[in-house]
């Protein structure tokens, strides 16, 4: 089977007979429920039977095992146009609303993941069960730049109240896509019971023969308008701070909620929702959305550029360095691998910090209930914290995470080669710098692939799994394999600077950096950027990722293509000055006096807003182009995917190269689209 059906039966109960309908696409429980077409008339037709049928006392709806249903089956909204969309909201309507029209009692035992179109159609029930184990509960719509179209928007705010409509549809949405805890979804009014996993079903039963007969009420004192003035305005200024307007959907959505709580007719909602699917869905924002969905959610766990070949099993680990970085791996690796860990270090004091963070980690997570404080001692009881690399022999599997110096990491790889097995996996976590020349004098350098991990290394899902040339099988297949294991999307691309993430921003902020040059001021460079959708601005990036970082960066790429990347006058100033950013944020967010007087400015012409940005478009398609030619990547989703996963750009932008093809300047500057049909990584 390949879309989900409306499966109905009956049973008879002592209250009279009831149907059962469960939504099943037919997969393994890993796959989970989605609505299209086929799905719809399968619901349809389900509704004709239940309507025919004259003695059934109710109906509860349900999912297959651990599954409700995710909401609409997004590869059917690619390339819709504007009447299609429409359609497709009217379908789902009408659907939709039957069930809600029906004359006996209904009730939604939401038994697992339920979001989007799933939690919609549960709102059309009568009564809502939520299962203990149902695991997340959410409207994602608008992380796509849609909104929930088929009744989400109206029935939310009178079901649960605007206050808790507008958290759950947009300020979620807005807040990294965050999803509810089924505990959360029952508190905020989704669902009417809380019930355990194991019982859950037959209490749901139960609960609803309890409606039928009247012995059990549930009645709703719920006010929609209730906080609505100040959680609009809330979420509209959240908005406006995430998105720059540069996606109508959150905006969209709140009007929708608005029309809704304060009293607006449901059949005219519903018509409002269709028109505004048809503006938002065949929109750049939207179909950019899909785009990303499919390449962070599907493409990228598939890892289409692992070898076939067998990777080795990892039943040690190290990490070399245990500064900062190293000691987020350490903690990474350890919670992910559950093995014998090695922390090496030149230095006691480091390895002392090392050991307070990795141990001060596992703590928290007991702290939250999320770790058993048993499971914790084991894992630190793993961890050999240690100056000589003695202790380093028999590890499988080496991460080295020491300062961006190539003569260091040389010998630190050398050293190593004196310890290790010969089959061992030797990985850099370089953020830049050549993997080739850095195994160049190795015995055996075919077994050292580049590992690059994004700062905070907890929160950011990007690993660049850089290929160098001669590199083994194994090797790659095992960096695959720790990456998956570790729980991070892992992207290829081969051994050239700065690889992908830092190759494409240092490029698209040169355009910034020269624009001060003109007497441009700082703010009004990171407005410009911020406008094209993305999260923050240049100048604001750097002083995250840390301005010596950037110039070290920086330096490696001017050096590698001194015919486009430069560090000019001011861009030194900035990486010199030993300051933790441009922009001061105790006195306000001032730029710092030592950096704005010290500005070379060679001609006072500042650039607009506009100026900026094409600058920056063009310079990176650029960029994208020769990355492309070269063979770095092998496909422009490669470049989008890591654009996406490690630099956060929004995914209604598509990350980087969709971005520039849909706006027509792929086409305008080389004559043809970055991303084609073919996929180049697995061609």
């Amino acid at each position: 089977m390949s879309h989900t059906e409306f499966k109905l039966t009956t049973a008879e109960r002592p209250v009279g007979r009831i149907a059962i309908l469960t939504m099943d696409n037919g997969e393994d429980h890993n796959q989970p429920n989605t609505f299209g077409e086929e799905a719809l008339a399968s619901l349809n037709a389900a509704l004709d039977e239940v309507e025919a049928a004259d003695d059934l006392k109710g109906l509860m709806l349900t999912g297959k095992p651990f599954i409700f249903a995710v909401g609409a089956d997004l590869k059917q909204f690619q390339g819709m146009d504007t009447e299609e969309a429409r359609e497709g909201g009217r379908r789902g309507h009408e659907a939709f609303a039957r069930l809600q029209a029906l004359p006996i009692p209904t009730l939604a035992a939401i038994n697992g993941a339920c979001m989007g179109g799933g939690l919609e159609i549960a709102l059309h029930c009568d009564y809502r069960t939520l299962s203990t184990g149902a695991q997340v509960a959410a409207f994602p719509e608008v992380f796509l730049s849609i909104f929930p179209a088929w009744g989400g928007t109206q029935l939310a705010p009178r079901i649960v109240g605007a206050k808790n409509a507008i958290e759950t549809i947009v300020s979620n949405s807005l807040n990294n896509n965050k999803v509810m805890s089924p505990k959360e979804a029952f508190e905020r009014g989704f669902a009417d019971r809380f019930i355990d996993s194991a019982t859950f079903l037959d209490d749901s039963v139960a609960l609803l023969e309890r409606l039928i007969s009247g012995e059990e009420t549930i009645d709703r004192d719920v006010d929609a308008t209730e906080g609505l003035d100040e959680a609009l305005a809330n979420a509209r200024g959240m908005a406006d701070g995430k998105t720059k307007g540069a996606t109508r959907a959150p905006y969209v959505a709140l009007e929708l909620i608005e029309f809704a709580a304060r009293g607006g007719d449901l059949d005219e909602g519903r018509k409002k929702e269709q028109d505004a699917l048809a503006e938002l869905l065949p929109a750049r924002q939207a179909q950019a959305s899909v785009y990303s969905f499919n390449l962070t959610q599907q493409r990228v766990k598939k890892q289409p550029w692992k070898p076939d070949a067998q990777p080795k099993k990892i039943r040690k680990a190290a990490i070399i360095g245990s500064g900062l970085m190293g000691s987020q791996l350490g903690v990474l690796h350890l919670q992910r691998l559950e093995v014998p860990l090695v922390m090496k270090d030149i230095d006691e004091d480091v390895l002392i910090k090392a050991r307070e963070h990795i141990e001060g980690e596992l703590d928290k997570r007991v702290a939250k209930g999320r770790l058993h404080e048993g499971k914790a001692r084991f894992l630190k009881g793993l961890v050999t914290y240690t100056t000589s690399y003695d202790d380093v022999a028999g590890a499988d599997w080496v991460l080295e995470a020491v300062l961006e110096r190539m003569d260091l990491k040389q010998a630190i790889f050398a050293d190593l080669e004196e310890v290790l097995d010969d089959d061992a996996i030797l990985a850099t976590n370089t953020s830049s710098l050549s993997i080739a020349e850095m195994v160049a004098k190795l015995e055996h350098p075919e077994r050292v692939v580049g590992f690059h991990f994004f700062n905070p290394v907890a929160v950011m899902p990007l690993v660049e799994v850089i290929k160098p040339d001669g590199v083994s099988d194994a090797a790659m297949a095992t960096a695959f394999e720790v990456a998956k294991k570790l729980r991070k999307s892992a992207v290829q691309c081969g051994d050239a600077p700065a690889f992908i993430v830092n190759r494409v921003m240092l490029r698209f902020n040169s355009a910034a950096t020269e624009a001060l040059r003109f007497g441009t001021d700082f703010k009004t460079i990171d407005r410009a950027i911020e406008k094209l959708g993305l999260p923050m601005g240049p100048f604001i990036l750097f002083g995250l990722v840390g301005m010596q970082v950037a110039y070290h960066t920086a330096e490696t790429l001017a050096h590698a293509f001194p015919d486009r990347y430069h560090v000019d006058e001011n861009f030194t100033l900035m990486g010199e000055s030993g300051l933790p950013g441009v922009y001061d944020w105790s006195a306000g967010g001032e730029v710092y006096p030592e950096i704005r007087d010290g500005l070379t400015i060679e001609e006072d012409a500042p650039w607009s807003e506009e100026k900026i940005q094409r600058a920056a478009l063009e310079a990176v398609a650029d960029e994208a182009r020769r990355m492309l030619d070269e063979g770095v990547v092998a496909d422009a989703r490669d470049i989008d995917t890591a654009m996406l996963l490690g630099a956060g750009y929004p995914f209604f932008n598509g990350g980087i190269c969709m971005y520039l093809d849909q706006t027509g300047i792929s086409d305008e500057l080389f004559g043809r689209p970055f991303v084609t049909a073919e996929d180049g990584a697995t061609a």
